[in-house]
C-alpha cells in the first residue's frame, strides 16, 4: 500500500480493483479510481467546499475542441442552505430538490432522479442524471448526507461519451464508502 499527500489531501492506493482509493480524513468518505484512466486536479467549484477534483488522463476530441471528463466531490454544509433548512421533506430529499433546482437553473434537462438504499452509506443517496443541452455535457451525480454535510459527487462527461464511460463511473459511484 502507498500513502501519497497531494493538494493536501491524504490519498491512499492499495490493490483495490479499481486501483487508487481516495479517502477523505473528515467525513470518511471513500472513492475508488482507476488510476490508468484518471487522475487528480486542482480545479475547484466556487461555492463550496472540493474535497477531490479528478479528470480522465486522455481527453475526448471533437474537431478542434478538447475536454477533459471529470469527477467531484463537494461538501455542502446543509445549515447554509436555506431552501433545505425550511423544507419539509426528510433532508436527504431535500438536498435532492436542491439539487435538481440548481441543475434546471443552469439549462439542464433532468434525465432521471431517484433515491437509492446503499450498504454503504447509512441513511441512502440520490442519484441524478442530467443534460446540459448548451454545452453537450451529461452530469452523474450521487449526493448523501453525514452529520449534516451533505456530499455531492459528480461526473461531467460529454453526452455522446456517457455510454461508453458509463460502467467505469459506474464502478467509481459503487465504490464509495462511508465509515462510521
Amino acid at each position: 500500500m502507498r500513502w501519497m499527500i497531494q493538494f493536501g489531501i491524504l490519498m491512499v492506493w492499495s490493490s483495490f480493483s479499481l486501483g487508487a482509493v481516495y479517502q477523505d480524513p473528515q467525513s470518511g468518505l471513500s472513492l475508488s479510481y482507476d488510476e490508468a484512466l484518471w487522475e487528480t486536479s486542482n480545479n475547484k467549484v466556487a461555492s463550496q467546499e472540493t474535497v477531490l477534483n479528478l479528470q480522465r488522463k486522455i481527453p475526448d476530441k471533437e474537431g478542434d475542441t478538447t475536454y477533459f471528463s471529470r469527477l467531484s466531490i463537494v461538501r455542502d454544509d446543509m445549515s447554509k442552505i436555506k431552501k433545505v433548512q425550511e423544507s419539509k421533506l426528510p433532508p436527504l430529499q431535500a438536498y435532492q430538490v436542491h439539487a435538481i433546482d440548481f441543475l434546471k437553473s443552469q439549462r439542464f434537462d433532468i434525465v432521471s432522479s431517484e433515491l437509492k438504499k446503499s450498504e454503504n452509506i447509512p441513511g441512502g443517496i440520490f442519484e441524478i442524471i442530467a443534460n446540459q443541452r448548451d454545452f453537450g455535457l451529461t452530469y452523474q451525480q450521487v449526493g448523501l448526507i453525514k452529520n449534516g454535510q451533505a456530499y455531492l459527487i459528480t461526473a461531467t462527461v460529454r453526452t455522446k461519451k456517457f455510454s461508453e464511460y458509463r460502467s467505469d463511473l459506474e464502478k467509481m459511484f459503487q465504490s464509495v464508502k462511508l465509515i462510521p
